[in-house]
């Protein structure tokens, strides 16, 4: 089984292609499977409960982090779920992410307030990892929409070394399972680190590519110490989700909105696009073959998945399509429509002739990045 959620798994590899994808939506979790080249809804589970992320240990065992809600967990491919909240204090959950630390099978939840969760026995009970907030910029770190406070966007496993994105303020590692945090200088000032995904390949060891919202992707060849700035495609200046091709470390691929959210509100369509860059991040080339043009929602949701002598992606939107490409990007066809994948809050910010809502209108940004928002067309 694979999945595609917002702040949850997103590189597969495996021996053949997968008939069954979990996908965390703002309505629970659905399952979709393929029977003869055809997907359809196998089962919708947890309806009501808005899902940012779903992540998989090695067992199979399914993790689903919710906003408001907390974790709940699959132990048979998502027919049935258990609320698994034992030792967690916060309950807006925004990533998880399932696999070996150290040796050691673990799963990490993060959260906004930004705290980090973590699980050694699958599950039965968390703990924290306090200092990741004894960090010098701790702060700093902040979100544009209200309450204003930052939140755990993604969490990575390397080895020993665990990464951390703060939404908006840090690129966090720890080499001591979460005792000891350290920032890495990605930008010295915290409000330019708005830190959205990071991207690791075992075929590049010392590389790092982030998608960082404020000033688009940027690259470290030496394990963060320091970095560069890629220049972003026009039109699809906000990058998040972002995948790297399991066979290819200089294939990725990026979906992106036109301009920043503010943008999309004014607006009302975020012009949700996807892109491929064949040289690590350095250059971009759009992707349609069946992709919409122009549309109101954006990407929540990017997964690949790669076997042996082959690809596939998965695509979804926040307006719920979900589109597979099995050409690394080429052409695409929608194979399922479910409930909105959104990054928090941005399926209700673009629901056509909507209210307004303080949740998503009513945002404020640092000097720097209000002059870079209105220097892009509305």
């Amino acid at each position: 089984m694979i999945s595609i959620s917002n702040g949850g798994d997103n590189v597969y590899v495996g021996k053949t292609p997968s008939d069954l994808l979990a996908a965390g939506t703002v309505d629970g979790v659905a399952i979709l499977q393929r029977a003869n080249g055809q997907w359809s809804i196998k089962t919708h589970a947890l309806r009501g409960g808005n899902f940012s992320a779903v992540t998989q240990t090695s067992d199979g065992t399914l993790f689903a982090a919710s906003h408001g809600m907390g974790v709940a967990r699959s132990t048979d491919q998502g027919e049935s779920w258990t609320w698994v909240n034992k030792g967690l204090d916060h309950f807006d959950l925004w990533s998880a992410r399932a696999g070996k630390l150290m040796g050691k099978d673990v799963v990490c939840v993060g959260a906004l307030p930004a705290h980090l969760y973590i699980s050694e026995d699958n599950g039965e009970s968390w703990r924290e990892l306090p200092a990741m907030r004894k960090v010098p910029s701790v702060s700093q770190w902040c979100f544009p929409p209200a309450p204003r406070i930052g939140h755990v966007k993604d969490i990575v496993f390397d080895g020993d070394a665990l990464m951390v994105g703060i939404e908006i303020g840090a690129l966090l590692v720890s080499r001591d399972l979460g005792a000891s945090f350290t920032e890495l200088p990605i930008d010295p000032n915290p409000v330019e680190r708005d830190i959205h995904r990071i991207l690791l390949h075992k075929d590049r060891p010392d590389r790092l590519i982030v998608a960082n919202g404020i000033v688009g992707v940027m690259t470290s060849e030496d394990r963060g110490q320091t970095w560069t700035k890629n220049p972003m495609l026009k039109g699809a200046e906000y990058p998040d989700p972002i995948a790297i091709h399991p066979h290819d470390p200089d294939m990725i691929f990026l979906t992106g909105g036109d301009g920043w959210p503010p943008h999309w509100y004014k607006r009302g369509r975020g012009r949700g696009k996807i892109l491929r860059s064949r040289d690590a991040g350095k250059t971009w080339e759009r992707l349609l073959g069946g992709l919409p043009d122009g549309q109101r929602a954006v990407f929540g949701g990017l997964t690949i998945e790669a076997w042996d002598g082959g690809s596939a992606l998965y695509a979804a939107d926040t307006d719920g399509q979900v589109f597979e490409s099995r050409d690394n990007g080429d052409h695409w066809t929608i194979i399922a429509d479910v409930p909105p994948v959104s990054k928090g809050e941005f399926y209700r910010a673009l629901v056509r002739e909507r209210p307004k809502l303080a949740s998503v209108d009513d945002m404020a940004f640092s000097k720097a990045a209000t002059e870079r928002l209105g220097a892009v067309p509305m």
